[in-house]
């Protein structure tokens, strides 16, 4: 039988380790790449085209749910299972959005996780049973209200969302131009835009927001 690819996605060292031992564990599953941050995860994606990936959202250079949305548009079939410690309706919901196909806790069991990657390799979406009851809240509050309300997330382009990450790792103007290959005149409209969209000040309301939605650790 054709063993299932993984993908790890995971910036954390140990975190990642651990992960790695306890699929091994499993004779069906092979390891065949790893990642630690955005960049990276992205580019080797696309080029193993594993079957799965267990993607950390709280990632560096860009977060996981921008990766996963970079990768299902490229690769629809490529499976992804977000793997994260944020149970927040907001941020469950912002995943989902990307396309994913799972949503596992960290405080999750191993045979939770398991679990997620049998369902979701079978075609369905999985969510943490640590989560399932926000999710449902928020989704009954929604349909009981005459309009659906935008999340300050849902305000900002994909190219606002890299730019703000890169500032609340405290990158300066300059430095994102050249990582996302922009001119510093880009870098500073798309500043001033998301500042204006989000109401923050400076850059420390920035860092803190990024934190308060789980964009930096």
């Amino acid at each position: 039988m054709k063993k299932l690819k993984v993908f790890i996605a995971e910036d954390h060292t140990i975190l990642r380790e651990g992960l790695k031992s306890l699929l091994q564990t499993d004779s069906d599953i092979e390891i065949v790449g790893e990642a630690v941050n955005g960049h990276e995860a992205i580019q080797s994606i696309i080029k193993l085209c594993p079957d799965l990936v267990l993607m950390d959202l709280s990632m560096p250079h860009i977060n996981g749910t921008e990766v996963i949305n970079s990768v299902k548009r490229r690769e629809p079939d490529i499976k992804i299972i977000a793997l994260t410690v944020h149970k927040s309706e907001e941020y469950v919901r912002a995943t989902l959005n990307a396309k994913a196909d799972g949503y596992v806790l960290k405080e999750d069991t191993h045979q939770e996780l398991l679990t997620a990657i049998k369902s979701v390799m079978n075609g369905k979406i999985f969510l943490s049973p640590g989560i399932c009851g926000k999710v449902l809240t928020g989704f009954l509050d929604k349909n009981n209200s005459s309009q659906i309300a935008e999340t300050s997330w849902d305000l900002l382009t994909e190219r606002e969302r890299q730019v703000i990450k890169l500032i609340a790792e405290g990158s300066k103007n300059a430095e994102i131009a050249d990582r996302l290959s922009l001119s510093i005149k880009t870098v500073e409209k798309h500043r001033s835009n998301l500042m204006r969209k989000l109401d923050l000040h400076n850059a420390s309301a920035i860092t803190s927001y990024a934190i308060e939605n789980g964009l930096i650790g």
